[in-house]
């Protein structure tokens, strides 16, 4: 698609990939922000007294924090489960 638009308009290229950049760096950062609450909640397991559950928390919070940014994303991949 980038490439079609640059063919055409190499001004149009540029917003593309800079949109397409900006759509990266989001999920990016979704998916940092996720590793880093898993992280905290494997490093609290150890410590975890009897009933706590704090790994399985954090999973809970980490596949949130990943289903926030999934409406951000545009095209036919957004309609793709699991993607």
């Amino acid at each position: 698609m980038i490439e079609q638009a640059g063919q055409r308009n190499p001004e149009l290229a540029v917003a593309a990939l800079e949109e397409h950049v900006r759509a990266l760096e989001g999920r990016l950062a979704a998916v940092a922000d996720a590793v880093r609450v898993l992280a905290h909640g494997l490093e609290d397991l150890p410590m975890a007294g009897p009933g706590g559950r704090p790994a399985a928390e954090a999973a809970r919070r980490a596949y949130e924090l990943l289903l926030i940014e999934e409406p951000r994303r545009s095209g036919p991949q957004a309609a793709s489960p699991g993607a």
